[in-house]
């Protein structure tokens, strides 16, 4: 039997966020070692209290949490309450967690994980802007050698933007910080809008998760629910994509998933492109850009771990 995967999440929690910590967290094939936060969908503050609340909900305090950057490198803090609601995760009842937060800083966090582990034994799984894992990687390039693999949610280029025309959020928030780790050619799959939006919540997939008897299985469904809700205030007649989720699923079922091996760089100068991505097929990579999804497969997936969930 193979041993789970060591992973570390860095994340902006963020309604899409929860869903991915529900699958991560639910997947037998992952050994999440820690939950890294960083200013994103909402100040830093919010991002850690809602990694905190969701590993509660879960039912598993063990895993630790600690914060992050609470900007981004360079640009002006952008945040994305709009879409999220001002606590972050609405659509689930907000308290403060009986779980502190680790002392340790995020990035020390990182770097110390990394510099215990053997060569390419850890994946790092990005679901927000880029900040503590470029600073990280800044402060101990010798890091990389642990990392096997870096999955990012970010990015775009055929579908556009969804925070400009050209950019995407996480990348948009601090394309800086993108810039810097995906110039390092560590080894990463890309699940960037062209990916994510072929993926939907839909009225008839959500039933399914729903018929699914547990708390976690509820508590996914009211997310999607309250992601549609909002969705639906900013662009009507659409669901909501399954961005951050989308990385999980990657982890767990890759065959779900169409790649076209290429080098990814980002826009930092200023003007209507900033922080817009530039995809460049290479067949030596070293990223692999997600081209295509099998979305009906994903969310079977998504329904396999919430029946295999306590």
């Amino acid at each position: 039997m193979t041993s789970p995967r060591p992973l570390i999440i860095d994340c902006d929690p963020g309604i899409d966020d929860a869903v991915m910590l529900i699958m991560a967290l639910g997947s037998p094939s992952l050994d999440v070692r820690a939950i890294t936060t960083v200013a994103g969908n909402v100040p830093l503050r919010l991002t850690s209290r809602n990694a905190r609340l969701v590993c509660e909900r879960l039912g598993r305090p063990d895993i630790p949490v600690f914060a992050g950057c609470p900007r981004p490198l360079l640009r002006a803090p952008v945040t994305a309450e709009d879409f999220h609601g001002e606590s972050g995760i609405y659509g689930i009842e907000i308290t403060e967690p009986d779980v502190p937060l680790r002392p340790t800083h995020a990035v020390d966090e990182i770097i110390r994980q990394l510099k215990v582990m053997p060569d390419a034994s850890v994946t790092l799984v990005v679901t927000g802007p880029m900040t503590n894992i470029a600073c990280a990687l800044v402060m101990a390039p010798e890091i990389a050698r642990a990392i096997a693999e870096i999955i990012i949610m970010g990015g775009a280029d055929t579908e556009g933007g969804n925070i400009t025309p050209f950019a995407e959020f996480n990348v948009f928030a601090d394309p800086h910080a993108a810039a810097i780790v995906l110039d390092t050619g560590i080894p990463a799959t890309i699940l960037s809008l062209d990916a994510t939006h072929q993926v939907r919540a839909t009225e008839a997939r959500i039933a399914r998760l729903a018929a699914i008897p547990g708390e976690r299985a509820a508590m996914m469904v009211s997310l999607l629910n309250a992601a549609n809700n909002l969705e639906a205030r900013a662009r009507p007649g659409t669901k909501v994509p399954m961005h951050d989720p989308s990385t999980i699923a990657w982890l767990i079922a890759p065959e779900l998933f169409e790649t076209q091996p290429s080098r990814v760089s980002v826009n930092v100068k200023p003007g209507k492109e900033f922080g817009r991505t530039r995809v460049k097929p290479s067949k030596k990579g070293p990223h692999r850009w997600v081209t295509k999804v099998d979305a009906d497969a994903l969310f079977a997936r998504i329904e396999d771990i919430l029946k295999g969930s306590p």
